[in-house]
């Protein structure tokens, strides 16, 4: 094994597990869980997700989910995870990774035929198996996502079907997330060879004028080479892409009734797709003399993934499609400089996407906001806590893996180990975290129990009306304070039912003080005072209790997400005798 790989498995691993003690878990499953989801949505092959702790029976297992909803259809992720802890990273052979992938497709048969039956009403898994047998008729695809620590073969699994709903696999090892975080990018680059593969040269027109920032480039691309392109690469070459094949509705439905009845027409009705890349290698043409693609490097489409995905449905999907007629305007925007590929790409999806609200973390890591945020936590040091005269920083991942990356530059042990101290593993926070904090200040926790996506999304149009350029310290310290409160609390709490008991307790804490708990003593001791302990202890019996017993005999975890069960809570009288 080559030194890079071991560093990169050996930090990994004490990361994990270091997360998981900074968060009182028994287990470091749930930390790997996470930690790889994210990493896959950073990627672009995940669009949000929920961990569970790890759910595992004879012949079925899971490790966590997401669910992609409209009103007619649903497609539905599982992870399934074999998690070794074993440094140097072993070898993972069939007779290991088969019974795993296995179990997650049992899972689903299970769930399909009423597994929900046999579960406690109020375990997390519960909710998800009732969801996917209420609406099996709904699901028209299902994922699954396999990941471990150690290395696996090439594993080449066919398409496989349950109950009529296809099922893909997704395997990430080791190995697999190394190359993706050592390239540097988030995502594993696309390369597309049009002329050697495809045996086509793609005419362009190029921008009138230039700029040391990027080139733009208008071309015509064939339906045909747009759907096979999208049948090779799926969700790596279309962000935002999970929902793009799971309806035939509203404007997918006009593209598709294009396709099939006015093919020739689609480049009048429609208005084409943008996409960016890291670079592009031309000729030009012998006939017409104008410019041509011949290769693109990372190829990414930001706005037309409806377009991209309705024409290759329709295509595989309807015998009478003819897409050999259809072509497809393209706006290809080349970023010259790399370093800025990160920051450059969200915001042209952005503002190419601005008629629909993109609702994930990742697409605002490089919002003036979040950037801010990370310059405070980069630059201000925490007060020493009470018995030691050590300072430390507050670390905020912006972006997925920046705290293992940063870690990993350190060229000695001895550098790794001031790093650790000066950045201690508990003061590591992301950008869902931030959201959990804050929406649970601002009296939110219905909104926080929707789970990491939905309530980064809340938070996200929060934003709008907030002037970055005002944000000083202060904000950051009592940003800092009111996650100390978080996490105190989420260290007290040993039920079932943790995340929502910790932000009901959070919210009613801001509720009845009126938000005046001292923010400022908070951060000068880096935690909260004993008499606020005694407090939270009352409130967090009084949440489990308000929780565990929904009216009607509600789903608790369902229960929570509605704005019923925290107004009912908040207006409990809860026996506190404790000043705030």
């Amino acid at each position: 094994m080559n030194k890079p790989l071991h560093d990169f498995a050996e930090s990994f691993k004490q990361h994990i597990e270091g997360i998981a003690a900074a968060k009182s878990e028994n287990k470091s499953i749930e930390s790997f869980t996470d930690a790889m989801c994210g990493y896959m949505q950073e990627s672009g092959e995940l669009d949000g997700f929920e961990v569970i702790e790890q759910f595992k029976r004879i012949g079925i297992q899971l490790n966590g989910y997401a669910i992609h909803e409209d009103e007619e259809r649903l497609a539905v992720d599982l992870f399934v995870c074999l998690h070794t802890r074993i440094i140097p990273p072993i070898s993972i052979h069939k007779n290991e990774w088969e019974p795993v992938i296995k179990r997650g497709i049992g899972f689903l048969r299970k769930c399909l035929s009423g597994l929900h039956y046999s579960l406690v009403r109020e375990s997390e898994v519960y909710g998800i198996s009732k969801m996917i047998h209420d609406n099996k008729e709904k699901i028209k695809l299902a994922r699954i996502f396999f990941f471990t620590d150690g290395i696996t073969k090439t594993i080449a699994l066919d398409d496989v079907e349950v109950e009529g709903i296809p099922i893909s696999f997704h395997v990430w090892d080791l190995e697999r997330l190394f190359r993706m975080k050592s390239s540097g990018r988030k995502k594993e680059p696309i390369f597309l060879n049009l002329e050697q593969k495809y045996g086509l040269e793609l005419p362009c027109l190029p921008m009138p004028e230039t700029n040391e920032d990027y080139e733009s480039f208008l071309a015509f691309i064939p339906g045909q080479l747009l759907a096979r392109i999208y049948e090779e690469y799926g969700e790596r070459l279309i962000e935002r892409n999970v929902r793009s094949f799971l309806q035939f509705r509203g404007v997918n439905k006009e593209i598709r009734k294009t396709v099939l009845k006015e093919p020739h027409m689609f480049l009048a009705y429609n208005n084409g797709i943008a996409a960016t890349a890291e670079q592009v290698d031309f000729g030009q043409s012998t006939q017409s003399g104008l410019p041509v693609i011949k290769s693109i490097k990372d190829l990414q489409i930001v706005n037309g993934g409806q377009t991209t995905a309705a024409i290759y449905h329709a295509a595989k999907n309807d015998k009478n499609a003819d897409i050999s007629k259809v072509y497809v305007q393209m706006k290809l925007t080349v970023i010259k400089d790399t370093e800025k590929m990160d920051e450059m790409v969200p915001i042209i999806s952005l503002c190419a996407n601005s008629q629909n609200k993109i609702q994930t973390a990742d697409f605002f890591s490089n919002s003036p906001y979040h950037r801010k945020v990370e310059h405070f936590s980069r630059n201000e040091w925490a007060p020493a806590k009470a018995g030691s005269h050590r300072q430390s920083k507050w670390f905020y991942e912006r972006a997925r893996g920046q705290y293992l990356d940063l870690k990993n530059k350190q060229e000695t042990k001895a550098k790794k180990r001031l790093f650790d101290e000066d950045h201690p593993k508990s003061q590591v926070f992301t950008k869902t975290d931030l959201a959990k904090y804050i929406n649970s200040w601002e009296q939110l926790p219905h909104i926080v129990s929707r789970g990491n996506q939905k309530n980064f999304a809340e938070f996200s149009k929060s934003l709008d009306d907030l002037d970055v350029e005002q944000l000083d310290k202060s904000y950051y310290c009592d940003t800092i304070a009111k996650a100390i409160i978080f996490n105190t609390i989420y260290g007290m709490v040993k039920t079932q039912f943790r995340a929502n008991i910790v932000t009901y307790t959070m919210a009613w804490l801001s509720y009845k003080t009126q938000q005046k708990i001292d923010l400022e003593e908070i951060w000068r001791m880096q935690s909260v005072p004993a008499s606020m302990i005694e407090t939270i202890k009352i409130v967090i019996k009084a949440a489990f209790s308000h929780i565990s017993n929904p009216p009607n005999g509600e789903n608790p975890t369902e229960w929570c997400k509605k704005e019923e069960c925290w107004t009912s809570f908040r207006d409990m009288d809860i026996e506190t005798f404790l000043e705030l």
